[in-house]
């Protein structure tokens, strides 16, 4: 039987979640900061066991105490460099000793084994403290009260997959929380953002991966237009899913009126790579650009040493996502295509349309390797989707992807609704603000509109996975 843990989209968060906004709301507000240092570890209990609380409490006291070793000593550089070693120790251990463990075996026909145990999150929490360390390397001052770095390092709105959230930025939030009042407004703000984000994911997400997961398992009876279909679908799957995910952390965090990083601006309506990276995972991107890629040199070096930048942070950006060639390739692809883009400039040359329609097929093609679990699986992919079958538009093939009819038309109907959503938030027209417009009657009815569409159109039943946010593994 398969194990379930407590993730955004099952029953058992959203009781979990209630019951700790009434305590937010009736505890004194001075205990608000042990109530989500409490909570956050029940909640990194019950997703990944005690392994994992051992490992975020680990950590914890590790940067704490670097921090402050670092601000009374002289040799700052070297507690950097031992830090940044003992948490990449850490986080290679719990993502990529069993994929190095199955290289070795392959390479030199042995059977050595080791159980690794669960490290939800590691990834995020990890790359927070390196972010922590180095800044505080920089000039700023470390934090010196334990509690702050503890919740900023296990919040649990933020502790599955990100985003990974500066301390500076989060430490602002705990220190006016405890003069935070009740106030119906940002609780409202923020169901309605978890709503939308709950949208996301069990009425779109959650359709197009049965598709996307059919075609892959049958990858060899299928080619042409309909792989480059099931690319593009992938493409809004992967997209809804983890923004479905970040809208919920965000609303989460909202109701408690604290602000964590907004990880997603509509990157499929970049005009290029590197515009889509400043829209795509925002809290990693910015992560990537300021601790790897500026320190490296970033474009201060010359064009050559900045190209060589450029592949060396996407690499690594690929590596981060997951140990495997693949991953390795789509780092390596996004890396490529924007060292080309600088040199053709081709944003100058063609209309901002086209721009938007070039960026989106090379990120979809780019997500591919991603998606795919070898290499091997990619190219086959790539392979066959340049087949020539035009017949396939009119002989029914696109209709019979593992989805029936019923769950085609809600499919489409949800993605028109999504791309409404998305185009007017990319113009800058707040859909929130347009609905505080209308009388209590109308608002509410939308509200309950939102509320019944998840519950009557979300995928359950027998294909209802709720371990399957696509970013829960990295």
């Amino acid at each position: 039987m398969k194990e379930e843990k407590m993730l955004f989209n099952t029953p058992q968060f959203v009781f979990f979640f209630i019951a700790v906004i009434c305590l937010w709301y009736i505890l004194p507000t001075n205990l608000r900061k042990i109530l989500l240092l409490i909570t956050s570890y029940i909640f990194a209990y019950l997703l990944g066991g005690i392994s994992t609380i051992v490992v975020i409490f680990f950590i914890t006291v590790l940067t704490y105490f670097a921090g402050l070793s670092m601000s009374k000593c002289n040799n700052k550089k070297g507690i950097l460099f031992g830090f940044i070693a003992a948490t990449i120790a850490v986080l290679v251990y719990g993502k990529y000793l069993t994929y190095m463990l199955n290289v070795f075996n392959s390479s030199f026909n042995t059977s050595i084994s080791i159980s690794v145990v669960s490290m939800v999150g590691v990834s995020y929490y990890v790359f927070s403290a390196i972010s922590y360390m180095v800044d505080v390397y920089k000039g700023e001052e470390a934090d010196r009260n334990f509690i702050d770095v503890a919740v900023w390092i296990s919040f649990f709105a933020k502790i599955i997959a990100g985003p990974i959230e500066r301390h500076r930025d989060f430490k602002q939030q705990l220190v006016h929380i405890r003069d935070s009042r009740f106030d119906f407004e940002p609780i409202k703000r923020g169901l309605l953002i978890c709503s939308l984000g709950y949208f996301y994911k069990i009425v779109i997400a959650d359709r197009l991966s049965i598709i996307v997961d059919f075609v892959y398992a049958n990858l060899y009876d299928y080619a042409g237009i309909t792989l480059f279909v099931v690319m593009v679908l992938y493409s809004l799957q992967i997209y809804f899913d983890f923004c479905g995910y970040s809208l919920i952390a965000y609303g989460v965090a909202l109701t408690m009126n604290i602000r964590i990083t907004s990880n997603f601006n509509h990157p499929y309506f970049a005009d290029s790579i590197s515009d889509f990276w400043r829209r795509w995972h925002i809290s990693l991107s910015s992560w990537l650009k300021d601790y790897l890629y500026i320190p490296l040199g970033g474009n201060r070096k010359g064009k050559l040493r900045q190209k060589i930048n450029i592949m060396i942070t996407f690499l690594i950006s690929g590596i981060w996502h997951g140990a495997g060639l693949n991953y390795l390739v789509w780092g390596g692809l996004h890396g490529l295509f924007q060292i080309i883009e600088r040199g053709l400039g081709f944003r100058n040359k063609v209309s901002k349309t086209v721009n938007v329609v070039i960026t989106f097929l090379l990120v979809s093609f780019a997500w591919i390797f991603f998606r795919a679990d070898s290499i091997k699986t990619a190219l086959v992919f790539v392979k066959r989707m340049f087949c020539w079958n035009p017949w396939v538009i009119t002989d029914g093939t696109l209709f019979n992807l593992g989805l029936d009819i019923y769950d085609q038309r809600v499919l489409i109907i949800a993605l028109i609704i999504a791309f409404a959503i998305e185009f007017a938030q990319y113009k800058n027209i707040s859909i929130y603000n347009q609905l505080q417009k209308h009388s209590i009657v109308i608002r509410w009815f939308v509200y309950y509109a939102i509320i019944a569409s998840i519950v009557v159109y979300g995928k359950y039943g027998v294909t209802f996975d709720a371990n399957n946010f696509i970013y829960f593994k990295y």
